[in-house]
């Protein structure tokens, strides 16, 4: 009898045990490879693949669109998101069974760039973006998957919650630029041009203007614009960094070939069109202004006759261009005292060194000016010959703080004492003339004036 209860204890220990293994062998199917499948569904980050973890009443696919992958943003914030999404990788352990309560714990390691780091916040591009994703350590996480094994079906309790905390980078503020570039763009304007017509130019120009709240932003696409003539373009820019509220483009004679040039130095008339875009070509403003020439008979050099106490007291200059008049600022103009050897508003000690013309414009001014000095004993310039200057050059405008200036200078170790002439011509044949201006160089030295 007892050997019958024996093997009867026997059979129910052995069917205890095949029992248990049973449970565990069905415990173990599908729960670690089910949350291997979902977090490889989570990174790749498609709704209707995630739609397949949840119950038909838990979420909806724009729901889960709306973390993924939020609408309305424009190609460098998605590209910030699918940057930090490229850097998410998990680590899936073996699973814990709770046999109570019917339930399975898989710790998953999550792995993502530290997309707070000081150097991802500070990246100004896309490929400083990478680099620094690249370069920081990652943000590391333990998730506790909770997954049902009542049934036959093995379910992942709250799958939302774990993609909320996968995908949580996409609801961070980023400071990204948002919208297009248009979206901050004001105005464009012809620079000397308000009514767009340029006459006799060797140069055109445009601003563009942005919108101030542009610079608080981060990846700021840059600009890029062409300039054509008809159905000719005369050049196409690089990438140019947006770096001002107020940009200038323009058009000079070393950025196209010298057939866009007449015999006179001049662009040949016609239409010209600047077109600006972003640097994806997204058009920001397409603006014409026309071209036309105009031929000046050569002028008649003259310089104003006066007397000498005249140049002692006064400024001497006078303007031919009352267009070109329009953009100088008269009283900042003047002879300009290189060396402290004035003794007058127009006129020098023998010991100067150089004379010099200081011509202030407004800073959208940029033509070069070709000029010509003359010396005369007398202060009535007869008898000088005209094809005979002493000294001849050209400059182009310094810009400092408040202006733009033309310094329209003739050095020399040793000026005679008399009578010099400035003649500045806006045409390198020196057909046009703009201004004269005239000064004095006396015999003593500014020493033996001032007393020193």
């Amino acid at each position: 009898m007892r050997d019958i209860k024996r093997i009867i204890s026997v059979l129910l220990t052995v069917c205890i045990i095949v029992s248990a293994s049973g449970c565990n062998a069905q415990q173990n199917v599908d729960v670690r490879p089910l949350c291997e499948s979902f977090f490889n569904d989570v990174k790749e980050g498609n709704p209707s693949k995630l739609m397949s973890y949840f119950d038909s009443s838990d979420t909806t696919i724009e729901d889960l669109s709306s973390v993924i992958r939020p609408s309305g943003l424009n190609e460098a914030q998605y590209a910030y998101l699918d940057a930090i999404k490229k850097t998410t990788a998990f680590t899936v352990q073996d699973p814990v069974f709770d046999t109570e309560y019917k339930t399975a714990t898989v710790f998953v390691t999550f792995y993502q760039a530290d997309y707070s780091a000081p150097e991802v916040v500070s990246a100004k591009d896309f490929a400083s973006l990478e680099s620094a994703l690249a370069s920081v350590p990652n943000k590391i996480q333990t998730l506790n998957v909770s997954v049902d094994i009542t049934g036959d079906t093995r379910k992942i309790k709250d799958p939302k919650a774990l993609i909320d905390t996968v995908y949580a980078y996409t609801s961070e503020k980023t400071d990204i630029m948002p919208g297009t570039l248009k979206d901050f763009f004001v105005k464009g304007e012809f620079v000397l041009a308000p009514e767009r017509i340029y006459t006799n130019a060797s140069e055109l120009g445009i601003r563009v203007t942005f919108n101030n709240d542009l610079f608080g932003y981060r990846f700021v696409p840059g600009i890029r614009y062409s300039v054509s003539r008809g159905d000719k373009v005369l050049y196409t820019s690089d990438v140019l960094t947006v770096d001002g509220e107020v940009m200038r483009l323009d058009l000079k004679k070393e950025m196209t070939d010298d057939t866009s040039y007449g015999d006179n130095g001049f662009l040949l008339e016609g239409v010209y069109t600047f077109a600006v875009t972003d640097d994806k070509g997204n058009e920001l403003v397409t603006m014409n202004c026309r071209v036309q020439n105009k031929t000046y008979e050569k002028e008649t050099l003259s310089f104003q006759n006066l007397k000498k106490d005249h140049y002692l007291s006064n400024l001497v200059f006078d303007f031919k261009d009352e267009d070109k008049k329009t953009n100088v600022i008269s009283y900042k103009s003047g002879w300009w005292d290189y060396d402290s050897t004035s003794v007058g508003k127009s006129a020098f000690g023998s010991n100067t060194k150089t004379l010099g013309f200081s011509l202030a414009v407004n800073k959208d001014m940029t033509d070069e000016l070709f000029y010509d000095y003359y010396y005369s004993k007398d202060p009535d310039f007869k008898g000088i010959n005209e094809a005979q200057p002493v000294y001849s050059s050209s400059c182009r405008p310094t810009v400092y703080d408040d202006q733009a200036c033309y310094d329209l200078d003739y050095a020399s170790e040793k000026f005679d004492p008399g009578f010099y002439g400035i003649a500045v011509y806006s045409d390198a044949s020196k057909t046009h003339m703009i201004m004269t201006a005239a000064c004095i160089v006396v015999k003593e030295s500014s020493a033996d004036i001032k007393g020193n």
